[in-house]
């Protein structure tokens, strides 16, 4: 069911990419890099799709395997091209070449456990059914592309290309460490929702305990960015990127802010309230826009669109746990 839902919003995803690259010209989005790296994240989401069962059924040791396997072959396939002076367009397309092959890992992987498994087959629901049931958590998740894909294109447009580099590497460490909380969030949310269901007292201090570490996690990375940023910028850009140092401090508050909002964005999920993430996620966007727009960020500076980034973090963060502890009562 899902992977024929997914087949019918990768079929609306194209034409919208088509119709992207083509209006917004080649000096904003160059099709030699862009389609490449759209059709790898095409291969991307499949690839999930194929790992996800292998988690479902408690092969850990399999999909660990096929992730791993996966992120080496990018990481060799496009660092390799980088490193030996690739074009971005020869990066893009061994970026692609890496998401293929680790599609095809990931599909060999599921057929060893689910060898009876036939995509165009034996369906019980509908694309736009199934499409209609995972929306909320589809929404979350293209909400979330948002904030960490469209701010480098806006800091293009106003700023110009070497700002947007500088500020793309910046938001490099934020992606970065921040894919430590999903880590702690695939753990604890079956956890969590099996609690919830059951309406288990201890659900509350549970939470409580997985907030804090994930929060914690964010304080210990943050904390080089906000007190050692040249240092920082140093060991990992090395000198031609020095200027970075001097806004690094706001990319450590902007990393503070999101493991925050991932400590109680864990619940949310685990509770079955999705919805609520989205509302957030689009209150956020809504609230960083406006202020683009009334204060002219262009001519402001960096500083301050990083300044109304972390404001926009902020009202996300702000929502998850206001909501979440006027919902309290309500699961113990």
């Amino acid at each position: 069911d899902t992977f024929r839902a997914k087949l019918l919003l990768s079929a609306v995803a194209a034409v919208a990419a088509l119709c992207v690259i083509g209006l917004s010209g080649p000096e904003l989005l160059p099709a030699g890099v862009a389609l490449p790296l759209f059709v790898a994240a095409l291969a991307m989401s499949f690839s999930d799709l194929f790992v996800a069962p292998l988690r479902a059924l408690g092969h850990y040791d399999l999909e660990t395997s096929v992730v791993t396997t996966g992120n080496a072959l990018q990481f060799g396939l496009a660092g390799g091209v980088a490193w030996v002076g690739g074009t971005v367009t020869a990066v893009a397309v061994a970026i692609l070449v890496s998401r293929v092959g680790y599609l095809l890992l990931a599909r060999l992987a599921l057929t060893r456990v689910l060898s009876e498994l036939r995509l165009f087959g034996g369906a019980t629901a509908s694309p736009l059914k199934t499409i209609k049931l995972a929306f909320p958590y589809g929404a979350d998740y293209m909400l979330v592309v948002v904030w960490n894909q469209l701010d480098i294109l806006a800091v293009r447009m106003m700023f110009g290309v070497q700002t947007a580099g500088m500020y793309a590497a910046g938001q490099k460490i934020v992606l970065g460490v921040s894919a430590l909380a999903p880590v702690v969030g695939n753990v604890m949310i079956p956890r969590l929702s099996t609690m919830f269901a059951a309406r288990d007292k201890r659900l509350w201090q549970t939470a409580s305990k997985t907030s804090v570490f994930i929060t914690a996690v964010g304080v210990i990375c943050a904390l080089p960015l906000i007190f050692w940023p040249e240092l920082t910028t140093r060991v990992l850009f090395g000198l031609r990127y020095i200027e970075l140092s001097a806004y690094l401090p706001w990319f450590g508050a902007v990393l503070l802010v999101r493991f925050a909002a991932a400590s109680a964005g864990v619940l949310i999920t685990a509770i079955g309230q999705q919805k609520m993430r989205v509302w957030a996620q689009l209150i956020g966007i809504f609230f960083i826009t406006g202020l683009i727009v009334v204060w002219d960020a262009a001519s402001s500076g960096l500083a301050w669109f990083l300044a109304a980034y972390l404001g926009g973090q902020l009202v996300v963060a702000i929502f998850y746990f206001v909501s979440l502890f006027r919902r309290r009562a309500s699961f113990g």
